[in-house]
């Protein structure tokens, strides 16, 4: 549920379904040339959501492509009839972004944070700095979904964020962070509905 909410947000940030399904299909096809628009389309809001989640250049870079070389590998894997390609695409980099994460070797590599108030553990859906993924949409677009994330309250925020970007289930955030679950839980329902509701007037416009 949390991840078809933000990948909704995603959607609506992106323009053109009609040209990802053919590009897809040309993929399919074997078609190497469809493959390369692809990635000049997506590369850098793929490389600013997986660097959003790994928090480190390298192992973004090394992800961004593994993506794009399972995409071409396993292209006949996406159904037209269950989703957009640009849903298909974000799933498969943040699985990839978060099966490292999940990894021995990363772990290892890095310290987990134990409070949601530490900048470490706040990954910004939306940032007013420059960095790909802002760049890679359009500014009144972005502006938009900025002003519907400050809608949410912070702890509501955070949570969706850590449990999106993480990869944490609810009781994974309750004992991680020290909150009870049902307190996450109902921050988490909080924030998604309130997200739900702006969103929705936003693509009514």
């Amino acid at each position: 549920m949390l991840f078809s909410l933000l990948a909704a947000i995603g959607k609506y940030l992106t323009k053109d379904e009609e040209r990802d399904r053919e590009l897809m299909s040309r993929i399919k096809a074997r078609d190497a040339e469809a493959l390369s628009e692809l990635y000049d389309h997506y590369h850098r809001l793929l490389f600013g959501l997986l660097l959003t989640i790994v928090k480190k250049r390298e192992e973004a870079e090394d992800l961004i492509q593994e993506v794009f070389t399972t995409i071409w590998q396993k292209a006949d894997q996406f159904d037209t009839n269950r989703g957009t390609a640009y849903t298909w695409i974000v799933s498969l980099s943040r699985n990839k972004a978060i099966d490292r994460l999940r990894s021995k070797v990363y772990k290892e590599q890095k310290k987990q944070s134990t409070s949601l108030d530490d900048d470490d553990v706040f990954h910004p859906l939306y940032s007013d700095a420059n960095d790909p993924l802002e760049d890679s949409i359009h500014s009144d677009r972005a502006q938009r979904l900025h002003k519907a994330l400050e809608k949410i309250s912070d702890k509501q925020k955070k949570v969706l964020q850590v449990a999106y970007f993480n990869g944490m289930s609810q009781s994974e955030i309750a004992d991680e962070y020290d909150i009870p679950l049902g307190t996450v839980k109902t921050r988490m329902r909080d924030g998604m509905i309130k997200l739900r509701e702006i969103l929705s007037k936003e693509l009514a416009q």
